[in-house]
């Protein structure tokens, strides 16, 4: 592998305090590089004019930078056996862009690549291992330093160019046959009407697309520097070990004062909730002046969030507390607040069960029940962490948030709350039902089981026949495009 060689300029015959600009030497593969970079980012810049989220054009956009990646770099980041499935989750998160179209879904999705690309990137280059709390910051930081680092690495690459004459071959090659092509191509055209024709649909197809290719193929040019500069850092990065946080040596009593008082405050919650819980609907309308169904339907997502404040509030005691060999109150202080937690949980999932057997499923209430469940997972490992020694809790809690989260991508959620809450309409034909949320709140993935009711129901904006016809025209529209087409969208068109 070639490295980086700093050139110095000539030094000046008058005093100059400037310091001598870096010189970045480029080898073939170097210069490869360059129109790569520039497919890239015309391949991105037309993904931005897409009209809608893009689906399988970010699909298309993945799979083709690391193309360019594996390439470049080599297959060396793919040795051990974690690497590749964190390729393989990335692989699959990119692909559901291709066959679902949850708009909710896509937008995290996004931020769920660029998380894992800069996990991936940080252990890919030695800099950090994928298990440690630090891999996604030092993948930040080498995003930023990458992009916008060594952006002159391209200019000088360009300039290496004057040295490759199989290059300046291909280029003096087009110019010559230029001149060819404007004789020969006019004569055939006299020769043949049929040639000529399709010749003045191709010239008439070009100028339509002309000033939108060139302009776009412009943007493309300019990000050319990011691009490259990216994949070049990561060639000649220096492997150094760097500290991007450490934690404070904390004395363990302010751990045990704040677990204290934690575990105490949820331990009266819990009696008092568990008293309008399981009282009754007489009890709490004349304890509270509250209706069963208004305390069922408030309070779960706050639930949810003290819940996950605790789990942060537990790693960071346990952490803090390390170095005095984690003493065994402070131990039993934070399985407390984990048992709470759990109770905290069970709570919240009873509340929502309550209000979705009578209001029905929405995306929203499925989110919250796959919240909760990954929630008892990382209390469940966090238990582990807090009696074992030297228990990784982020190298599991990992894994069982990459897992989770593409289960949740994977099973099709809109189809699901769909199923649900048309079979609970079928059942008691309940108006609670929000008709309106499941024909333009959910993605096509919905239109199939929605299609199981009447059409002649009036909802919002008219029949619903009418509205699921509009739906699928949308749906067609979105699939008639190569940057927004998604399985799911193309099913729909097709009715």
């Amino acid at each position: 592998m070639d490295e980086v060689v700093k050139r110095q300029t000539p030094a000046s015959t008058t005093l100059s305090t400037a310091k001598p600009r870096k010189v970045y030497e480029a080898d073939g593969r170097d210069r490869a590089l360059l129109p790569a970079a520039w497919g890239i980012g015309v391949l991105l810049v037309n993904l931005f004019w897409a009209k809608g989220l893009p689906g399988f054009g970010i699909s298309l956009l993945v799979f083709v930078w690391y193309m360019v990646l594996f390439w470049y770099m080599g297959p060396d980041g793919l040795k051990s056996r974690a690497s590749k499935l964190l390729m393989g989750a990335i692989g699959l998160i990119a692909l559901t862009f291709s066959l679902y179209s949850n708009l909710w879904l896509r937008g995290w999705n996004m931020v769920a690549l660029v998380v894992l690309g800069a996990i991936q990137l940080a252990q890919w280059t030695g800099i950090e291992s994928w298990a440690d709390p630090s891999a996604f910051p030092k993948g930040i930081w080498l995003l930023g330093k990458g992009t916008f680092g060594v952006l002159p690495a391209s200019m000088d690459t360009v300039r290496s160019i004057k040295g490759d004459r199989r290059l300046l071959t291909v280029l003096l090659g087009l110019l010559l046959a230029l001149p060819l092509l404007l004789l020969v191509i006019p004569l055939l055209v006299q020769a043949d009407p049929y040639f000529a024709i399709v010749v003045e649909r191709l010239l008439n197809g070009f100028a339509q697309l002309f000033g939108k290719a060139v302009f776009r193929l412009f943007l493309g040019l300019i990000l050319v520097p990011v691009h490259f500069g990216l994949l070049y850092s990561l060639r000649y990065i220096e492997k150094r070990e760097s500290k991007i946080f450490s934690f404070p040596k904390v004395d363990p009593l302010l751990s045990t004062v704040i677990l204290l008082i934690m575990d105490l405050l949820y331990a009266f919650f819990i009696v008092v909730q568990s008293t309008a819980l399981f009282g009754g609907p007489a009890y709490l309308e004349r304890v509270s002046g509250l209706s069963y169904a208004e305390y069922a339907r408030s309070g779960f997502f706050q639930l949810v969030f003290v819940a996950g404040l605790n789990l942060t509030l537990i790693l960071i005691a346990m952490r803090f507390g390390k170095g005095e060999g984690k003493q065994l109150w402070l131990k039993w202080l934070g399985t407390v607040l984990i048992l709470e937690s759990g109770l905290i949980l069970l709570s919240a999932a009873y509340r929502m069960t309550l209000y979705v057997s009578v209001y029905g499923l929405s995306l929203k209430r499925f989110l919250t029940y796959w919240g909760m469940a990954m929630l008892t997972l990382f209390f469940a490992v966090a238990l582990r962490s807090v009696w074992k020694e030297g228990a990784a809790f982020f190298k599991t809690a990992f894994v069982i948030a990459v897992t989770g989260w593409l289960i949740l991508n994977y099973c099709n959620v809109d189809r699901y709350v769909a199923r649900y809450n048309v079979a609970m309409w079928r059942e008691n034909q309940s108006e609670v039902i929000d008709l309106t949320y499941l024909t333009h709140g959910l993605s096509y993935d919905a239109l199939k089981e929605i299609e199981e009711l009447p059409g002649d129901i009036q909802v919002k904006w008219g029949r619903l026949d009418s509205l699921l016809e509009g739906r699928r025209r949308e749906a067609k529209k979105m699939a008639s495009d190569w940057r927004t087409w998604s399985f799911s969208a193309w099913q729909a068109a097709k009715g």
